[in-house]
C-alpha cells in the first residue's frame, strides 16, 4: 500500500443542477414581469395582433435558442456567449459579445426592478394606500431602487441565486398564471350575449399592419430573453449535453404558452382598446374584474414574485459576465478579483449595481425595455455568427445537440435579430442611442484589452463521477471521512484506526463551498491547491499501513457533494465530525450534517470531537437493540485496542420485562470483546430514565459509544429523542453509529462478525 504522503490529492467539481432546476431558472427569467407588464402595452400598439406578436417571437426565438442549445451543450462553461465569441470570433467582436452581454443582463435587471415598482403601485391603488404621499412614479422608482439594492446585497453576501427556493417561486408563478387564465376563460364563456372571439377581429386596428407587428416584436422581445441564463450555469448542470438543450427548449415552450394564454384570457373578456388603455396594469385590471375579491391581489403577488425571481437570476448572471471578462483581462483586473472572506466577485457586483440603478432611476420603463431588447438582439447576432464559425473550425469536437438544418437556423437567427433591432429604431430611437454609446465605449476599451488565457481554472480537473465504482474494484471495506475542519487531526486518526482494523481503505474528503454568485470554474487553482495541501498534511496522521485517498470537492451544496462522492466510493462507513453546536430550530447537528445523515446510503458514525484525544482509557458502550449495539461495538473495539482502553457495556433496565433480553444481549456483546482480547465488564443499571443513567455513567468514561437504527428516528430527530439529548448533554467525546438495515454482509478483516453493506455490494 502506498503511504498517505505519497498520495496525490484528487479535485472534483460537482454538478448540482438537474433538468428541473435549470429549466426553472430559464422559465423564471423568461416570465419575469413581462407577462404582466408588456401585454397591455403591446396591445395598445397592435390590438389583438398581440397574439401574432408572441407567436412570431416564439418561432424566431427557436432559431437562436437552437444555437444556444448546441454551443451550451458543447461548451458547458460559465460565461456563455462571451466564451463562444472568444473561441469563434476575432477581436473586437469577441470583446463586444461579453460587453453587450454584461449590459443586456444588467439593464434587464433595471427593467425587472421597475416591473416590481409598478406592481407596488397597483398594490397601493387597490388597497387605497397612501405611501408617504408619494406619486405613482416615485413609488416605482423607490421600490425599484430597493429591489436592486436588496439583490445586490444577497449576491454580495454569497447567498445562492438559484436553488430549491427559486424553483418553488417559479412554480408558484406558473400556478397563479394558470389559475388566472382558467378563471378568465370560464368567466368569458359564462358571459351572456358575448362571443368569446369577438374581440379578436379585426386582427389589426385601423392604420396598423405587419410593419407595426414587427416593431412590437422588437419591443416585446425581452419576454423571450432569459433562456440564455441556462448556459451561464453550464458548469453546474448534470449531464449538460442533454439537459442544457432540453431546458432551453422547454423554457421557450413554457414561456410562449403562458404569454399566449394570458393575452387570450385578457382579450376574450375585454376589447383591445380597453386592454391597451390599461397599459402596464392591464392584467391586474382584468383579474380584478373576472376574479371577485382576490383576483387583483393574487396577480399583484404573482407580479412581485416574478420580478424577484427574474431579478435574482439576472443580477447573478450579469455579475458573472463582467467577472469572466475581468478574470481574463478583457476588463480591468478589479472585475476579476474575489473577496477574501465572502469569496464573491465583489467589484463586478458593485459596478453592475451602479449601472442597474442608473438605468432604473433615469429612464422610463419603455426605454429600459427597448434598450434591453436591442442589446440582446445584437448579442444573439454575434452568438449565431460564432456558432457558424465554430462548427466549421472544430470539426472533431464532441457536439451535444446539433442545430437542425445547419447553418440555416443560425443564419435566420441573424436575419431576424438584425431586422427587428433595426425596426426598433423607429419605435424607440433613444434605445438605439443608449446602445450606440455603450458599443462605442466598448470599442474604445477593446483597443486596450489584452485577453489572456493564463488564468488557471480547476475546470480541467475531473468531475464527480456520475456512476459508482465498478464491482470488481469493491474488494475491501471502505471508510469515508467527510472532513470539514482540516485541523481536526484526531478525527482523521480515528477514521484511519477503524479502516486499518477492518483491513480497509480510507477516503478523506473536504468540500470547498462556492457562493452562487460565482461560477465553479472561477475558484482559482491556487486556492484549491492550498486546500489540497492542507488536506494532504492532515491525512498524514492516519496509520501508515492504510491506503488513504484525499479528495477535494468543489460545489455549491456541501451535502450533495459529500453524498455524490460517497456513492462513487461505494463506502461502507461514513464518518462525520461534530463540534457539539447548539440546536437551532429543527436542525439537530447542523443543516449540512443533518442532510447528509438522513440521506447517506451506508452506516454513519458521528463523532462528537469535543475533548477527543489519545487519552482514552475507558469506553462506555450503551447496550440497546443488539443489531445496532453490535455494530457500534465493532467500531469501539479498534479504538480500544489502539489506546489500550477497557470497555464497559452498560445495560440500562427501565422495565422488569427487559431483564432477560438485556442480559442476553449483554452476554453476546461480552463474547465479542473476549474473542479479540479487549478487557471489558458488563454493568446492569436499573433506572427510570435512560438519559440520566447514561449521563451518570459517562462521568467515569473517556468515550461514549451508542448505536441507533434508521427506524428509531422520529420525524423531528435523527437518532431518537433520548439519544439526541444524551449526545448534546454529556461532557465527553461521543461516537454514535446510525445503522442501515439493508444490504449484503461482509467479513471485515479479522473480525468474525458481519458488517452490513449498502444495497448492491458484493463480498
Amino acid at each position: 500500500m502506498s503511504s498517505p504522503s505519497s498520495q496525490s490529492v484528487t479535485v472534483t467539481l460537482r454538478r448540482d443542477l438537474g433538468l428541473f432546476d435549470v429549466t426553472m431558472i430559464g422559465v423564471g427569467a423568461m416570465i419575469g414581469t413581462s407577462i404582466f407588464v408588456l401585454i397591455g402595452v403591446a396591445t395598445r400598439e397592435v390590438g389583438s395582433a398581440v397574439m401574432l406578436v408572441f407567436v412570431l417571437n416564439a418561432l424566431a426565438t427557436l432559431f437562436t435558442a437552437s444555437t444556444y442549445a448546441e454551443l451550451g451543450s458543447t461548451f458547458p462553461e460559465a460565461g456563455g456567449g462571451y466564451l463562444w465569441a472568444k473561441k469563434g470570433l476575432r477581436h473586437p467582436a469577441a470583446f463586444l459579445s461579453g460587453w453587450m452581454s454584461w449590459f443586456g443582463h444588467t439593464v434587464a435587471c433595471s427593467y425587472y426592478s421597475l416591473g416590481l415598482g409598478y406592481a407596488m403601485v397597483a398594490f397601493a391603488g387597490y388597497f387605497q394606500l397612501d405611501i408617504l404621499g408619494m406619486t405613482d412614479e416615485m413609488i416605482v422608482k423607490v421600490f425599484a431602487t430597493g429591489a436592486i439594492l436588496f439583490f445586490l446585497a444577497v449576491n454580495y453576501a454569497g447567498v445562492g441565486a438559484t436553488g430549491k427556493a427559486g424553483d418553488i417561486i417559479t412554480l408558484v408563478q406558473i400556478l397563479i398564471v394558470t389559475f388566472f387564465v382558467a378563471f378568465a376563460v370560464l368567466y368569458a364563456l359564462d358571459a351572456k350575449g358575448i362571443d368569446i372571439m369577438d374581440n379578436f377581429y379585426p386582427i389589426f386596428p385601423e392604420g396598423k399592419g405587419f410593419a407595426d407587428v414587427f416593431m412590437v416584436m422588437g419591443f416585446t422581445f425581452i419576454a423571450f430573453e432569459g433562456y440564455e441564463i441556462i448556459v451561464q450555469c453550464g458548469e453546474e448542470v448534470k449531464n449538460p449535453k442533454k439537459n442544457i438543450p432540453r431546458a432551453i427548449f422547454i423554457s421557450v415552450l413554457v414561456a410562449a404558452v403562458l404569454y399566449l394564454s394570458v393575452a387570450f384570457a385578457c382579450l376574450s373578456n375585454f376589447s383591445p382598446e380597453w386592454v391597451g388603455a390599461e397599459g402596464e396594469n392591464a392584467v391586474i385590471s382584468v383579474a380584478e374584474r373576472v376574479i371577485p375579491y382576490f383576483g387583483a391581489p393574487l396577480v399583484i403577488f404573482a407580479g412581485v414574485l416574478s420580478a424577484m425571481a427574474a431579478l435574482n437570476a439576472t443580477v447573478f448572471s450579469s455579475s458573472r459576465v463582467s467577472f469572466a471578462m475581468g478574470r481574463d483581462k478583457s476588463l480591468p483586473r478589479m472585475f476579476g478579483s474575489i473577496h477574501k472572506t465572502r469569496r464573491v466577485p465583489h467589484n463586478a457586483i458593485l459596478v453592475t449595481g451602479v449601472i442597474m440603478l442608473f438605468m432604473a432611476l433615469i429612464f422610463p420603463l419603455e426605454v429600459v425595455v427597448a434598450s434591453t431588447s436591442v442589446m440582446f438582439l445584437l448579442l444573439f447576432t454575434l452568438a449565431n455568427a460564432a456558432a457558424i464559425r465554430l462548427r466549421r473550425r472544430l470539426t472533431k469536437i464532441d457536439i451535444g445537440f446539433k442545430t437542425p438544418l445547419f447553418p440555416l437556423f443560425p443564419v435566420l437567427g441573424i436575419v431576424f435579430s438584425v431586422s427587428v433591432a433595426a425596426y426598433l429604431y423607429f419605435f424607440m430611437p433613444i434605445a438605439w442611442y443608449i446602445t450606440a454609446i455603450w458599443v462605442a465605449v466598448g470599442l474604445a476599451l477593446s483597443a486596450f484589452a489584452k485577453p489572456s488565457e493564463e488564468y488557471q481554472s480547476i475546470v480541467e480537473r475531473r468531475r464527480v463521477p456520475q456512476k459508482p465504482l465498478p464491482k470488481e474494484k469493491i474488494d475491501k471495506y471502505r471508510v469515508f471521512l467527510a472532513l470539514g475542519d482540516l485541523g481536526d487531526l484526531r478525527l482523521v486518526e480515528t477514521a484511519g484506526i477503524i479502516a486499518r482494523y477492518f483491513k480497509g481503505d480510507l477516503t478523506v474528503n473536504n468540500v470547498v463551498e462556492v457562493p452562487r454568485a460565482m461560477p465553479l470554474e472561477a475558484i482559482s487553482k491556487e486556492y484549491v491547491d492550498e486546500i489540497a495541501l492542507g488536506l494532504k498534511k492532515a491525512v498524514k496522521v492516519a496509520p501508515s499501513t492504510v491506503d488513504v485517498r484525499p479528495v477535494v470537492s468543489v460545489s455549491y451544496f456541501v451535502p450533495g457533494a459529500i453524498l455524490d462522492q460517497l456513492n462513487h466510493e461505494a463506502a461502507n462507513l461514513l464518518v462525520l465530525g461534530w463540534k457539539g453546536t447548539k440546536r437551532r430550530g429543527r436542525t439537530i447537528l447542523g443543516r449540512n450534517l443533518d442532510e447528509v445523515v438522513r440521506r447517506a446510503p451506508c452506516d454513519v458514525a458521528i463523532i462528537k470531537t469535543k475533548r477527543l484525544s489519545k487519552n482514552i482509557e475507558r469506553i462506555l458502550v450503551v447496550s440497546g437493540k443488539y443489531f445496532e449495539t453490535r455494530k457500534a461495538l465493532l467500531l469501539a473495539l479498534p479504538i480500544a485496542k489502539e489506546y489500550g482502553a477497557s470497555i464497559e457495556i452498560l445495560s440500562v433496565i427501565t422495565d422488569d420485562r427487559q431483564v432477560a433480553l438485556a442480559k442476553g444481549n449483554a452476554e453476546r456483546l461480552s463474547k465479542m470483546c473476549t474473542r479479540v482480547n479487549v478487557p471489558h465488564e458488563v454493568h446492569y443499571l436499573r433506572s427510570k430514565s435512560l438519559v440520566s443513567a447514561v449521563q451518570q455513567e459517562t462521568q467515569k468514561a473517556d468515550l461514549l459509544v451508542m448505536g441507533t437504527g434508521a427506524q428509531t428516528a422520529i420525524e423531528r430527530t435523527l437518532f431518537g429523542s433520548s439519544y439526541d439529548r444524551i449526545i448534546r448533554t454529556v461532557d465527553v467525546p461521543v461516537l454514535i453509529l446510525k445503522t442501515t438495515n439493508v444490504g449484503r454482509t461482509l467479513q471485515p478483516g479479522s473480525i468474525p462478525f458481519p458488517m452490513f453493506m449498502p444495497p448492491g455490494r458484493t463480498t
